[in-house]
């Protein structure tokens, strides 16, 4: 009787083990389970709310021209480190030339021109008039590229900051060049106007192998 009361006890404790670990691994999985779906809801609510929506959006010719201007443009200049010359007022003719040292370390300056014109001096601001024309061939040919000239005249005579700039003949059928855009510093090798504002000289390094020279003479005040 003994025996078969000790076999009974020893069958019920494993029966009561064993429902202990299925309760057991019931709740584990069932907590599993809702923390799964939790932390995907979550995950879900997430992703939405970082989603990037791209809009159409129209703008009318008035803001789309403020909004274009505000872009930064290949010609900005900081002009604040300069003493511009804000009281001075002239009308000047102009070329350019090639500058190419190759030959010549001091750079030999070529006998045509490669731009062509007239310019004013109004407040220190420099524009390129009507009129005036690149001869390089290519994208050169495009008058707008004259208004990327950002230019100012300082007070000892120079001219500093960046214009496009074709240093590159473009032949008839053959693939475009952009241009580039030098920025005109006070060169050593430049003769900047005098008292007098009659003429002057200013030399424009843009590549190692060639640059320009911008002649500007035939002042009168405007």
């Amino acid at each position: 009787m003994d025996k078969i009361l000790k076999i009974n006890r020893s069958l019920l404790a494993i029966f009561l083990l064993l429902v202990y670990i299925i309760v057991t691994y019931s709740n584990a999985y069932a907590l599993t389970f809702i923390n799964s779906k939790t932390t995907s809801n979550i995950s879900s609510q997430s992703t939405k709310s970082n989603e990037i929506k791209i809009y159409d959006v129209e703008f009318n010719s008035g803001v789309s021209k403020e909004l274009l201007e505000r872009i930064v443009a290949k010609t900005d200049y900081d002009f604040n480190r300069h003493n511009v010359a804000n009281s001075v007022s002239r009308k000047c003719m102009f070329h350019v030339r090639r500058v190419v040292y190759n030959k010549v370390s001091e750079g030999e300056i070529k006998n045509w021109s490669i731009l062509s014109g007239s310019l004013s001096i109004k407040n220190g601001v420099v524009t390129i008039n009507n009129g005036s024309y690149w001869k390089q061939g290519g994208l050169s040919q495009d008058k707008s590229y004259l208004k990327e000239f950002n230019i100012r005249l300082t007070k000892d005579g120079h001219f500093v900051g960046k214009m496009a700039f074709f240093l590159l003949n473009v032949s008839a059928g053959e693939v475009s060049v952009s241009p580039l855009y030098p920025e005109l510093t006070k060169h050593n090798r430049s003769k900047p106007f005098k008292d007098d504002l009659k003429k002057a000289e200013f030399w424009i390094d843009i590549e190692e192998w060639a640059g320009g020279v911008m002649f500007v003479y035939s002042c009168k005040d405007l």
